[in-house]
């Protein structure tokens, strides 16, 4: 999923026009009036994403962690009996 989601925002940003294929590549980077505008958007939304992401993750492994451990524990209990 985190593939998917990382190619689908790529092609996202090629679709708008934000990346181009030749240098410097971002389209902001041409006028720097536009790029300190983009450095702060990746600071603050870029950054929260990918905290968020992270965070989603996180809950996610222990939550499948938690229900392995649970079946592993039923499964044994029902191998003492």
């Amino acid at each position: 999923m985190l593939w998917g989601g990382a190619a689908l925002l790529a092609f996202e940003h090629v679709w708008h026009g934000e990346v181009v294929p030749w240098f410097p590549f971002l389209t902001a980077m041409g006028d720097p009036g536009d790029a300190a505008e983009m450095f702060h958007e990746m600071a603050t939304s870029g950054v929260g994403m990918a905290v968020l992401v992270t965070l989603v993750w996180i809950v996610m492994v222990l939550v499948s962690n938690a229900m392995e451990a649970q079946a592993l524990a039923a499964s044994a209990k029902e191998g003492a009996r």
